[in-house]
């Protein structure tokens, strides 16, 4: 009888601890492991005006393709997005504009190696883009989305060429957008092509401040950050004109974020205003122009996006070695940074030398 009431009481205990961990396990949750929250930032770098026709094509013929970015390119790979100016059509097709003393044209599969480099966006509204007329300008836009690199500041009508290039990374949508003061110029009266984008006609935007505040406007509800490329300015100044500083900050007022400007070969001053900061021109960063020294500096500009705005701003000296750029180090530093510095302090805005970088 003890043995049978001994076996039932085990038996019960048994039955109880079964049912204990079943209903341990029924109600007790699993534990999934946290979901990271995207960074909602996103390093960027920018650079001037990068040509590869002329003397720098025939550098590459007796060095290869990897010579112009040699030096340079991890500073362009290292970034999530990274940005510059393509004076140089990319074809084998088209002839030079009639009556334009300048004309470049590049390799077509150099697009292909910008990409390589580390490059993400290139703005084509400047005064080389149809050097080589409508079908190397048409040519240069399929290569590099083919390459997947972004072009943006010219299309096939003037609404593409005023569409912008919008990329997300890291949860982070940043609007680009691009524009030249040369749109409306030709270069012989027997053939009056200008390089303006219309309905029926390929080619550039326009620097029409309406216009560009009009895309502005419409941008920027669909972006974390608005970026406008400019093509403008005086070749060889180093300050800006009153009428650029006036339209930089229009941009600025009316929602861009950061205001990029290329074209006098030659770095200018750093602004910052209200929320955001105009860098009026970077200078060269891949070309040919060795006759003076102020052409063969630049600036690789550096610094977070985040949805509150711009941080981390800095500007890297580069010199430009028989078309190759590195960037600067130790006294040859100092002594440009501090060029750049004066300028930056000119309009207002102050800067401090770090080592081999200036921060804003």
């Amino acid at each position: 009888m003890r043995r049978w009431l001994a076996g039932l009481v085990l038996l019960g205990l048994v039955i109880g601890l079964a049912w204990t961990g079943r209903v341990d396990e029924e109600t007790v949750p699993a534990v999934n492991p946290p979901v990271p929250e995207p960074s909602r930032r996103v390093s960027l770098v920018a650079v001037g005006d990068i040509m590869l026709a002329r003397h720098v094509e025939r550098l590459m013929q007796t060095h290869g393709t990897d010579y112009p970015f040699a030096k340079i390119e991890d500073k362009l790979q290292d970034a999530d997005i990274a940005f510059g100016n393509l004076e140089s059509p990319l074809s084998e097709r088209g002839t030079p504009l009639p009556g334009k003393g300048i004309c470049f044209r590049a390799r077509p599969e150099m697009a292909s190696r910008l990409k390589k480099a580390g490059f993400d966006v290139l703005s084509v509204a400047n005064n080389h883009a149809l050097d080589y007329d409508t079908d190397a300008f048409l040519d240069t836009l399929d290569l590099l989305r083919s390459n997947q690199i972004e072009p943006v500041g010219g299309g096939k009508n003037i609404d593409e060429a005023r569409q912008p290039v919008i990329i997300e990374k890291n949860g982070l949508r940043t609007g680009f957008l691009a524009y030249t003061m040369f749109a409306d110029i030709y270069y012989d009266y027997r053939y009056r092509r200008t390089f303006r984008a219309t309905e029926t006609v390929s080619g550039v935007a326009p620097l029409e401040q309406e216009l560009i505040l009009e895309d502005v406007a419409a941008l920027r509800p669909r972006v974390d950050a608005v970026i406008v490329s400019l093509h403008w300015g005086t070749e060889y100044s180093r300050y800006p004109d009153p009428g650029q500083q006036e339209l930089g900050r229009a941009l600025i007022d009316a929602g861009a974020d950061l205001i990029i400007g290329h074209h006098p070969h030659v770095i200018q001053g750093l602004e910052r205003y209200g929320n955001g900061l105009i860098a009026y021109s970077l200078g060269n960063f891949i070309f040919d122009q060795n006759q003076h020294l102020s052409t063969r500096q630049g600036l690789i500009l550096e610094l977070q996006l985040t949805a509150d705005g711009l941080s981390d701003l800095r500007v890297w000296p580069i010199f430009i070695q028989k078309s190759q750029p590195y960037v600067m180090e130790g006294q040859q530093a100092r002594e440009f940074l501090q060029i750049v510095q004066e300028c930056t302090h000119k309009l207002g805005t102050e800067a401090a030398i770090d080592d081999n970088s200036l921060v804003l």
